[in-house]
Formats: structure tokens, sequence, C-alpha cells
């Protein structure tokens, strides 16, 4: 008897400038931050919403906030690269049959630093 093959199709990933090309897009998309409550509370990327991959029904959770539809584009972050709960949540979400899952692997971290790197903008004119 052969062994089964229990692996998940693989997801895709989104860079930190892609991810700023589609929030500014008109393309609906749900952005969703995978960590703890607190963790979310503290720092987030603008415009995300929290469903902690360790609750009970994380799969649910998700479907609700892509209003019940598992064709809706779904982009989840965690920490940083460090992090594999994004990774465990895509993989979760694509073996329950949601079709277009993509991961974050920057994270929280990468979003930080992109947003450290930004010119900074004063209301200061020079003449």
């Amino acid at each position: 008897m052969a062994p089964c093959d229990y692996r998940v199709a693989m997801t895709k990933t989104i860079t930190t400038d892609a991810l700023k090309r589609l929030r500014k897009g008109a393309e609906g998309f749900v952005l969703i931050d995978v960590l703890s409550k607190a963790q979310f509370d503290k720092d987030h990327i603008p415009g995300a919403t929290n469903v902690p991959i360790d609750t009970k029904d994380f799969v649910a959770g998700v479907a609700d906030k892509a209003s019940g539809s598992k064709n809706r584009k779904v982009v989840l972050y965690c920490s940083g690269p460090e992090c594999d709960a994004s990774t465990k949540g895509a993989q979760l979400l694509a073996a329950n049959g949601f079709t277009s899952v993509i991961e974050y692997e920057g994270g929280m971290s990468s979003w930080r630093e992109s947003e450290r790197r930004k010119p900074a903008t004063s209301g200061a004119r020079t003449n």
C-alpha cells in the first residue's frame, strides 16, 4: 500500500511593495492578522482585521471576515519571516477550500521597516 500524501497545495506569497500596491488598488481583498488579539491591539497593518490562528474556529472566522466567500482574496500575515503562523493559516484555508490565499511572509517586521524608510513629510515650506 502506498503512503498517503497529506501535503497541502502551495499558497502564494506577496512582498511588501506588492501589498502596498494591492491596498491602494480597487481590487477587493481581506487583510488578516493571525497573531493574538493582544499583539494585534499593540500593532497591526492599517486596515487589517484580526483572526488569531490559535482560535478554535479559525477557518470560520476568516470566512466571516471574507463575507462568507471562499473565493475572495485573503492576505494573511504574522510577526515576520521567523514566524510560521501565517504559513499555517494559509495552508489551513487552502485545505478548506479557499481559492485565493496569499501569505505576506514579511509580516509586521517588514511592514514596520518599510514605514521607517518612508520619507518624512512635514508641513514646513522652504522658500
